[in-house]
């Protein structure tokens, strides 16, 4: 695709810019608040990805207008100058990856509804056509469930990138979400992303789409390992999300051992039987890679105050969101509960590190004390990551996947909801009362 071709984009986010300041004048003078407009630019991608599994050139059309209200709302709620309670700072964050997960999948609905869709393998519009003769047709897959793998990719890569964004060290009083066009198009969520991802659809189908989202969200992971900062760290202990069973393994060493190493290691041992195929590994050996994750817990003690230890909660993330992925495609998972798993854990392992820089912590999540102030957290209610690895393992084990990952998927959407109604909008209420 050329700059012309994807010209129609960047003009509409240069003219939704004007909108949005103009927007967030109105919204300020009516007393609407920046959770509002973040929660009306969610709605606004809602109907965006319903009308993307219509398939046609038509309903693309629409939902691009949606995705660019989505845009201009969301961008309104961010210029809007009220005080940031870090409820609100969560909302507004969360809204953004939230967005992005529910136009992914409109856009793969999209390519696993329609017949024709089916077809062309996720390839259409003007530039789509052009390449179904090319690798790109049978990338992951040439059926429909290759699009939904793309998907899923696009989901933890833009989980990455969000978590090493949270984590990395800042200066006193830098802003964390850079403007620029750069840092729009890869590291903030809901942004500009939103326009390209509706200009590319029309130009070249969903298969294109996730690859340049892909792509995009890897460039934004090493601009921000890149980025150099006399900073002050963050208590990042609290953002692994350990699990009860990791915080156990971890008293045990005490902090003894660093942060990454035993998390590299264990990420390559799963990286490799992950590129092996996890289909190919009988009864249970499926849950070596568990096994080999769970060496990441030897560190859950660990103060992480090394130069690059902030980059143990993104691995972390990392490691569960392709493990879980791979077994959900290996164990024949219907791919929208895949990805619909996936996009939860993504959300709460970014929701309990919110909670552990703001020091909100819910009840469920019991605080170990350390020393300096360092709160290596329990998630015991979402099972942390060591349990919900250990959960799908053991369920591929048993052969029950299909069965066990909506479930778990329907659980960690509602324990999500009842901490935002219960804890956050109650500190939220609490500041703006």
């Amino acid at each position: 695709m050329t700059a012309e071709e994807l010209a129609p984009s960047r003009r509409a986010a240069l003219a939704a810019d004007r909108v949005s300041r103009d927007l967030a004048r109105w919204a300020g003078s009516h007393k609407l608040t920046p959770v509002t407009m973040a929660g009306i630019s969610v709605a606004f991608a809602v109907i965006a990805a319903v009308w993307l599994t219509g398939g046609s050139a038509r309903a693309e059309a629409i939902a691009f207008a949606a995705l660019l209200a989505a845009y201009i709302v969301g961008r309104a709620g961010h210029l809007m100058g009220q005080r940031v309670s870090p409820a609100t700072e969560w909302a507004r964050a969360a809204c953004g990856p939230l967005t992005e997960f529910v136009v992914y999948a409109g856009i793969a609905g999209g390519a696993s509804l329609g017949a024709a869709a089916r077809a062309d393998a996720g390839l259409t519009g003007p530039v789509g056509s052009r390449l179904r003769g090319t690798w790109l047709a049978g990338f992951e897959g040439a059926s429909w469930e290759g699009v939904w793998r793309l998907a899923v990719a696009a989901v933890i890569v833009l989980a990455v990138v969000q978590m090493a964004a949270l984590c990395r060290p800042v200066m006193p009083g830098e802003v964390t979400e850079r403007p620029g066009w750069f840092s729009d198009l890869t590291v903030n969520a809901g942004g500009g992303r939103l326009l390209l991802a509706g200009a590319v659809v029309l130009l070249a189908g969903a298969r294109v789409t996730f690859l340049l989202l892909i792509v995009l969200g890897l460039l934004g992971f090493c601009a921000i390992i890149g980025s150099r900062s006399r900073s002050a760290w963050p208590r990042v202990l609290g953002y692994r999300g350990d699990g009860p069973v990791s915080v156990w393994i971890g008293r045990h060493v005490d902090g003894r051992l660093p942060a990454l190493p035993p998390l590299i290691v264990g990420l390559l041992v799963t990286g490799m039987l992950v590129a092996l195929g996890l289909q190919n590994l009988p009864g249970i050996l499926a849950i070596t890679p568990v096994e080999a994750m769970l060496l990441a817990s030897l560190a859950s003690w660990h103060p992480h105050h090394g130069p690059r230890d902030w980059l143990a909660p993104p691995l972390i993330v990392a490691g569960e969101c392709v493990f879980i992925a791979a077994l959900g495609f290996a164990g024949r998972v219907p791919p929208p509960a895949t990805f619909a798993l996936v996009a939860v854990v993504a959300l709460h392992h970014l929701d309990l590190a919110y909670r552990a820089r703001n020091e909100l912590v819910p009840s469920e999540i019991g605080p170990l004390v350390r020393e300096e102030g360092q709160l290596p957290y329990s998630d015991r209610s979402g099972f942390g990551w060591d349990g919900r690895l250990i959960i799908t393992g053991i369920a591929a084990w048993g052969v029950v996947s299909p069965v066990i990952y909506p479930l778990l998927a329907l659980y960690l959407w509602g324990l999500l909801g009842r901490d935002w109604l219960e804890g956050w909008s109650a500190g939220h209420a609490a500041v703006n009362g």
